[in-house]
């Protein structure tokens, strides 16, 4: 039996504040089960220390363009070092390294690495660069030139977060989470196609329904999978909208929140008109009390009188302008999710058993509006969101080319 080849993955950190964050990211490669070689700048080494790097890797650190220890008979370093990577990762990446590259310019190693990586990788958007710096080097006009510049060449960049910066200013600079650094190698290892600029709408985490002030109606969703969606989705180029409700893991900080079902749905209807796809994956309560006591109950035995709540997905495949809409359906029954399938009119609809309610794996089923099935093994939500991105994006190109053809629609993004 043929061993699987470890995949390789060349990181490159330089001299920003946000270099000891690379050390992290080492760590999310390793959870992948890729082998990591580190190229550290000068300025990097002042910030944060080799050995550690050679701790957590478990390798050499490559730091000079001319180390004193290699033989006549050793291969040009920059040149094995790029040849031999699957994927090469810049982070954080500077002003000047940003700038190097957009110039031609080799004036140590990692600079001279990068101008050495064959060009199918670059096409590949094997290439990752996360910058990092204060604001108003990242708004300069000649930096933001050398970044489109790259871009267009077909390097990829995850841009730089909003909030507080080392120097203590707050504006765009810092280095984007490690999260969405691994999430945008996944995508460039996996071929998905593109959805730049496409709008899209997702809901995630769970909603509650208020019995009195302190006691709820919910349900075990953790908001996970609608997260991980998201990632990938920004990761290849959607402009997305997040709704949430409650949820038991880290929120992007630009997502609208939510509590009630009413809430939800209004959000939805809200952002829909905007939207080219619906996403909906939170786990909606199916049931509100009819009324909410003002102050908190103190019965010995408490009868609830229930309603249903609004279908959002119905509601949205009602609407005059209909994205492409796909569902969930956490239920041991496929026949139910057929049903739910046909009756709310969506393009696709994901049939996750019950059993996994509340955890971090996913046993899907995938039912499409034209019949076809498609059962997978079960695995991570982080997983599935990959898979599932990929087929929503082909199906959203297909129905797009379907409405070019037949007239019914510009069909455009």
């Amino acid at each position: 039996m043929t061993t699987k080849k470890q995949l390789e993955v060349l990181l490159g950190v330089c001299g920003s504040i946000a270099a000891y964050k690379a050390l992290e990211l080492v760590r999310l490669f390793h959870k992948q089960n890729w082998q990591v070689t580190s190229v550290l700048t000068r300025s990097a080494i002042k910030l944060v220390g080799v050995d550690s790097f050679r701790a957590l890797t478990g390798r050499e650190v490559a730091v000079s363009l001319f180390p004193k220890s290699r033989t006549f008979s050793q291969k040009v370093e920059h040149v094995d070092l790029a040849g031999k990577s699957d994927l090469i990762v810049v982070a954080p990446a500077t002003a000047n390294i940003i700038g190097k590259l957009a110039n031609g310019i080799a004036d140590d190693l990692l600079s001279t690495l990068l101008l050495a990586v064959p060009p199918e990788k670059v096409c590949a958007g094997r290439v990752i660069f996360a910058p990092a710096m204060n604001q108003y080097m990242w708004l300069n006009q000649v930096v933001q030139a050398n970044v489109n510049k790259l871009t267009t060449l077909g390097y990829r960049m995850v841009m730089p977060a909003p909030g507080e910066l080392a120097c203590g200013q707050v504006g765009v600079g810092r280095m984007a989470p490690v999260e969405d650094i691994l999430t945008a190698c996944r995508v460039s290892l996996d071929e998905i196609p593109s959805l730049k600029d496409v709008p899209v709408l997702v809901t995630t985490g769970r909603t509650e329904e208020p019995i009195d002030p302190v006691r709820i109606i919910t349900n075990r969703a953790s908001g996970l999978l609608g997260i991980e969606i998201t990632r990938i989705l920004r990761a290849v180029g959607a402009t997305t909208t997040l709704i949430a409700g409650a949820v038991s893991v880290p929120l992007p900080s630009d997502t609208v929140r939510v509590r009630t079902a009413e809430e939800m749905s209004d959000a939805v209807i809200k952002h829909l008109p905007s939207a080219k796809i619906l996403i909906m994956c939170a786990a909606v309560a199916d049931y509100q009390p009819v009324q909410s006591a003002r102050k908190k109950l103190h019965q010995l035995n408490l009868t609830l009188q229930l309603k249903k709540t609004n279908d959002i997905l119905t509601l949205a495949s009602r609407q005059t302008h209909r994205p492409l809409l796909i569902g969930f359906s956490h239920d041991d029954s496929l026949a139910r999710a057929k049903v739910k399938l046909r009756e709310k009119y969506l393009d696709l609809i994901v049939a996750n058993p019950t059993a996994t309610a509340g955890s971090d794996r996913i046993n899907p089923t995938l039912i499409f509006s034209s019949g076809k099935i498609l059962t997978m093994a079960e695995m991570s939500k982080s997983d599935f969101a990959l898979v599932l991105v990929k087929v929503v994006a082909q199906l959203f190109w297909e129905r797009n080319q379907r409405l070019n053809n037949d007239g019914s629609g510009t069909g455009t993004v």
